[in-house]
């Protein structure tokens, strides 16, 4: 589904911790609200499974995390069952995402750490490898294990730099900078 087809302003920021911030949490709780909606209704599970991803993605930046849990897992549920394996991963980034949101670092390690793993044995994921990297790299970083985190934010933007996508690009030097600030003032 695409998010400009939802009629309210889903749109965020970073804060200066990396999170995503909404530029207006009311719309996007409506948007969430309209995504349930439209899920619930819809017949083919492949894009149910699409609108369940978005309502996680969403509900974390609006701090509904346990929902955001349960909406994510039901989105891996459905493409598990179509064999969905770049959509699996996908979630599953978002899913880590949320636990580390969470603070629930054992889970959010486990579940980046097997991704890192399906990534190595599977080369169709390596389209979301820098986006994997970047958000383990946070998860480290918020977790203080800083050279780890460096380690991830570098590889992240080594494979945006051959990208050439400068947002992306901007992204990934934002952690760093980050990361080297928090080294500095270790």
């Amino acid at each position: 589904m695409d998010i400009k087809r939802i009629p309210f302003n889903m749109n965020y920021s970073f804060s200066q911790k990396l999170r995503e911030v909404p530029f207006n949490e009311a719309d996007i709780r409506k948007g969430i609200a309209y995504l349930k909606k439209k899920a619930i209704s819809e017949e083919d599970e492949r894009i149910a499974a699409d609108m369940y991803r978005i309502i996680g993605k969403y509900e974390r930046i609006v701090g509904a995390l346990e929902s955001s849990v349960r909406h994510l897992q039901l989105s891996i549920y459905l493409y598990e069952r179509y064999h969905e394996h770049e959509q699996v991963f996908k979630s599953s980034i978002y899913l880590g995402q949320t636990f580390h949101w969470q603070s629930n670092w054992c889970k959010a390690n486990e579940t980046f750490e097997t991704l890192l793993n399906q990534l190595h044995i599977k080369s169709s994921l390596h389209t979301y490898a820098d986006f994997l990297y970047q958000q383990y790299g946070k998860c480290l970083l918020d977790q203080q294990n800083l050279s780890k985190a460096h380690h991830y934010f570098q590889q992240s933007l080594e494979i945006r730099l051959k990208a050439g996508n400068d947002k992306f690009i901007e992204e990934a030097n934002e952690c760093i900078k980050l990361c080297l600030r928090k080294l500095k003032n270790s």
